[in-house]
């Protein structure tokens, strides 16, 4: 039986990446110590929240075993649909296999956001040679972007409102400088430094830490949960305010709850953004995967995660899932694919994407399992609502990840569209020579 065991990253990430990508830059800005940051432009609006459409409908609702069956890779930029769940997979990317151990281009991460505001630009991450921009509908390659060169390379966030902006930790000559990235101007400016974490210091980088999430998008709200060393804080980049702020020792930060309203700490306990303890939340295993959302019905911040292990007192029967998602204003538990709702243990592998910001409510799922495919879960991709407990199985992402020769740089890691109508993934496809990204195209979708 599979246990969730949290997948430590920071240092693999680092070791992995480019030397050039973890050291000071050439072509990059020499920060301005003392000088006030640019002032905050004034955002392109991207849409509003997009309701009234199921975006289950007409896809696999039922608990019944799907066995994968062979499927060719369809060429990069062209369609193939999913012989057992009928859906749309197209593919992003064809990264040369030439390039050996760096053959990887692949989402940052689940928890991430890889569209911008209005899906119009989508990053992802090349191994070798850093972030890349695309195009966000044709997916066409538009630039590498040597000017990003954030403490780890999943430290990326894309403004929830703003198309154009996106905001990162910069490693470059370790001074403690948040940073705006145009994408119209292809420039990096320093939106935010902090006197108070200290400056040269490689040991104790400003970071969103190990572990992070999405920034935080409700109304009026963009808040950030950094860290430099043992000190850990949130900002929040509209009021340009630090909020709470404590020192503790660990590897991770306070991440904000979606709305800017609650922060979570993976330590089963939920704060104030003046970091002051709520309440706790009946989670065995906080460090499991997870990612912070908000209910579409109550707006109430979510923590939508795998559960492999039960809490004290709780049963498997009524606790354990693949998706479980808490209400962090009332503590609320709700088993959304589980035992409790049919579903069978959870596969290894699950990651969870509830960042959906134009959807609330709606969490992209993948899962890894047995790479033949054949069981319930098993290779499959999902998405579900936590408020309805609706579930749809949307198609095999074949990946062997961890079971493969690719191991973690395989893992799915799929990432929800902001409008909840398309999963992107990354896939060795069926532990082949290069990891690419591909995209599961829902029927709610409509390019423009």
């Amino acid at each position: 039986m599979h246990r969730g065991l949290r997948t430590v990253r920071c240092l693999t990430w680092i070791a992995c990446v480019l030397v050039a990508a973890c050291r000071p830059q050439d072509d990059l800005p020499a920060p301005q110590p003392g000088m006030p940051p640019p002032p905050e432009a004034t955002p392109t609006p991207g849409p509003g929240p997009v309701g009234g459409v199921d975006l289950c409908a007409g896809l696999v609702q039922d608990l019944a075993p799907h066995p994968m069956t062979p499927l060719a890779a369809p060429p990069v930029g062209q369609s193939v649909v999913d012989p057992e769940f009928r859906t749309r997979i197209r593919r992003v990317t064809a990264v040369p296999h030439s390039e050996g151990e760096n053959a990887v281009i692949k989402p940052v991460y689940s928890t991430v956001q890889a569209w911008n505001a209005d899906e119009s630009l989508l990053l992802l991450w090349h191994r070798g040679k850093g972030h890349e921009l695309y195009d966000g509908h044709t997916y066409r390659l538009i630039r590498s972007l040597p000017l990003l060169s954030p403490t780890d390379l999943e430290q990326v966030l894309w403004d929830p409102v703003d198309p154009d902006v996106l905001y990162y930790p910069s490693n470059y000559n370790a001074v403690p400088n948040l940073m705006r990235y145009r994408a119209s101007r292809n420039e990096s400016v320093v939106a935010k430094r902090f006197d108070f974490c200290p400056s040269g210091d490689w040991g104790r980088l400003l970071s969103l830490g190990s572990d992070p999430m999405y920034l935080s998008w409700g109304p009026g709200s963009r808040v950030v949960g950094l860290s430099c060393g043992d000190t850990k804080f949130l900002y929040d980049i509209t009021r340009d305010q630090v909020l709470g702020r404590t020192t503790v020792s660990t590897r991770v930060t306070a991440q904000p709850g979606a709305s800017g309203r609650v922060a979570w700490f993976f330590d089963s306990r939920v704060y104030d953004i003046d970091l002051r303890l709520l309440r706790t939340i009946p989670l065995g295993d906080p460090s499991s995967h997870s990612s912070l959302g908000l209910s579409g019905t109550t707006g109430h911040d979510t923590l939508n995660s795998v559960v492999f292990d039960p809490p004290p007192g709780g049963s498997e029967a009524a606790d354990v899932g693949t998706l479980v998602s808490f209400d962090l204003q009332t503590g609320a538990r709700k088993v959304v694919i589980g035992f409790a709702t049919g579903y069978p243990y959870p596969p290894s592998g699950t990651h969870v994407s509830a960042v959906a910001h134009r959807r609330p409510g709606w969490v992209g799922v993948s899962a890894v399992g047995n790479p033949a495919g054949r069981g319930v879960l098993d290779q499959e991709l999902l998405l579900a609502n936590v408020d309805t407990a609706t579930v749809c199985r949307v198609g095999h992402h074949r990946s062997f990840a961890r079971e493969g020769a690719w191991g973690y740089w395989a893992e799915p890691h799929v990432v929800i569209s902001p409008t909840g109508t398309r999963l992107l993934f990354g896939s060795d496809w069926g532990n082949g020579a290069a990891v690419d990204t591909y995209v599961v195209e829902l029927p709610s979708y409509r390019a423009p």
